[in-house]
């Protein structure tokens, strides 16, 4: 009895432990439904190709991974065609080219693509071998780039759709002539639209592409999007944002200046028709050394520097004097170089005033007379920067000034104390490339005044400056955001134009009689040690100069006269006065011939 009660036990153990792997593999047959989807995706890289060990991926280990990894779409979220000389130098070819052998499946415009005007962008994109996408920007009442922004692949039965547009407040920040006829439509709106619209046509993911400001403002005024690459923001993002239903939204970016490549995968459950997982994984330009290059592009890139180092060597112009391009001089003092950038500044962008601060005037040399070439360009301004326009008022202008003429002062009492040792030990200021070069401005100043007096006059064009006026600075985009200048970095920005040595090239080619005026163009003078004429009376736009002065530079300054009088005297008294005496009471201060 007990045997047969054993038994009955035994046969009961066997059915269940049927039962439950009949019920486990019932379970692992659902998982093996599921199917992950695979994204490598690139933002702003601007202009980067290769590799740089720590500080760019590179394109190279970039063919490598993607082999490695084999995804399902590759995709670009914007800024990918313009930024360092190697883009810019080939109006963008050579990096649609790299985009091409490594094999990217789209790309969505960011708003420094247009840089090179629309038309070159459609044409870039023909060369990269991929579509651009973009929903919501029209001309003439059709979609510029074709079709409708939206992508479709189909990974193991489940349907992908990608749809794309771009941020319409960004859309300023290229010169406004790149994007001159086209329409730029709302982006939420447009993209709900798209993301209904692919669910109509059996969708199972949505994926937004998109070059945004502000991602979670833009996720929360969507529907139907399941996750978003993201560029424009420079960082290295993953993160969720409830959308217009309240459905958390992963959005990822992956940096800035091919630092990183992301590798997006996406779960999907068919039996539950939805996205079960999402995992965002970043690779560095730091693990990339670890990658292997691949020899295609490898070849690519070295028949690409081939040919450009060939036309590094052409000649854009031409000077008729030596300009001081030397790391000590541009710290110190104006000169011709930095009016010939700030000139070409001031022609890109019809601004009233330019700055470029001597940090970003890189040439490290003596330019001396004669050919300019595009290597020369490149050395003077190699990082890639852009022009931006600001709106500041004159009080602004006068207090940056006086900032930057004490960043000089200071910077000059290192640069004596280097000449009088000869010591590399020599500690410069912090903020020694802050120094300012300038246009369109007639500056006089006193440097044995307190800080905050030393401004004795300015003049914008022909006209005094106004303390209540609002002017408008052309600077690089580098300064227009750093510390050493709130007045700047305070204020938002009007429009975005050119990289830098592209329109200091363009203005070079003009002619040399072009570039002897703009560097022989003094802004600013030194009066230091030349006696004062005591000024008959004081207008009441001057008092008040003062006061203001005072309260934004806690000095308790006078007002400088910023009258065309007082201007007028100063520089007559210097043409007429023995500027050897004058300059050798002063800070020294150097001709350029």
């Amino acid at each position: 009895m007990k045997r047969l009660w054993s038994l009955v036990l035994s046969a009961a153990m066997v059915c269940t432990t049927l039962l439950g792997g009949t019920s486990a593999l019932a379970q692992e047959g659902d998982a093996s439904d599921e199917v992950t989807v695979k994204v490598v995706h690139t933002n702003d890289i601007h202009g980067r190709s290769g590799y740089q060990e720590g500080t760019a991926f590179g394109f190279e280990k970039l063919a490598t991974l993607i082999q490695q990894e084999d995804p399902d779409l590759v995709l670009d979220a914007g800024d990918l065609f313009h930024g360092q000389a190697f883009a810019t130098l080939e109006e963008g070819e050579s990096i649609a080219e790299l985009v091409k052998a490594v094999g990217y499946d789209a790309m969505t415009p960011g708003n420094h693509d247009w840089n090179y005007g629309k038309d070159r962008l459609k044409e870039l994109g023909n060369v990269a071998g991929l579509p651009i996408l973009a929903g919501n920007i029209t001309q003439d009442g059709e979609n510029f780039f074709g079709g409708d922004g939206t992508l479709i692949k189909t990974v193991d039965g489940v349907k992908i759709g990608v749809l794309s547009v771009f941020d319409p407040d960004i859309k300023d920040d290229t010169a406004p002539r790149n994007v001159e006829g086209l329409t730029f439509s709302d982006d939420a709106q447009t993209a709900t639209q798209l993301a209904e619209k692919l669910r109509q046509e059996g969708c199972d993911i949505v994926i937004a592409l998109s070059h945004q400001l502000y991602c979670d403002e833009f996720i929360a005024q969507t529907k139907g999007i399941d996750v978003m690459i993201a560029g424009h923001e420079h960082v290295v993002l993953d993160e969720s944002y409830p959308d217009a239903d309240g459905k958390p939204v992963k959005v990822v970016e992956a940096g800035c200046y091919f630092e990183n490549v992301g590798i997006l995968s996406i779960t999907y459950d068919p039996s539950e028709d939805a996205v079960v997982s999402m995992e965002e994984e970043v690779i560095s330009a730091s693990q990339a050394g670890d990658i292997a290059s691949d020899e295609t592009v490898s070849v690519l890139l070295g028949e690409i520097q081939e040919r450009q180092a060939a036309q590094l060597t052409q000649v854009v112009g031409s000077t008729g004097r030596d300009l001081d391009g030397r790391w000590e001089e541009l710290r110190v003092e104006e000169t011709g170089l930095g009016r010939l950038v700030t000139a070409a500044y001031l022609e890109e962008t019809g601004a009233d005033i330019a700055f470029e601060n001597a940090g970003g005037i890189r040439l490290g040399r003596m330019l001396p007379a004669g050919d300019i070439t595009y290597q020369d360009i490149v050395d003077i301004s190699p990082f890639g920067n852009y022009i931006v326009t600001k709106q500041i008022t004159g009080e602004a202008v006068l207090s940056i000034l006086e900032k930057s003429i004490d960043i000089g002062i200071r910077n000059q009492e290192s640069y004596d104390q280097w000449k009088e040792t000869g010591s590399d030990q020599v500690r410069w200021p912090d903020d020694n490339g802050s120094y300012l070069q300038f246009g369109g401005m007639k500056v006089t100043y006193n440097t044995s005044k307190p800080m905050g007096q030393r401004v004795l006059s300015v003049q914008v064009g022909e006209q005094p400056l106004e303390l209540d006026r609002v002017y408008t600075v052309a600077t690089n985009n580098y300064i227009s955001l750093g510390k050493a200048f709130s007045e700047l970095a305070d204020v938002p920005e009007l429009h975005q134009y050119a990289a830098c040595d592209e329109a200091l090239i363009r203005f070079v080619q003009q002619g040399q009689e072009k570039v002897d005026t703009a560097t022989a163009n003094e802004s600013l003078q030194d009066v230091t040690g030349i006696p004062e004429e005591p000024s008959e009376s004081q207008t009441e736009s001057q008092s008040s100069a003062s006061s203001t002065a005072s309260s934004s530079t806690g000095s308790g300054i006078d007002s400088p006269n910023t009258g065309v009088e007082s201007f007028a005297w100063v520089w007559g008294l210097l043409a007429v006065s023995s500027v050897g005496m004058a300059l050798g009471a002063a800070r020294s201060k150097k001709v350029e011939k």
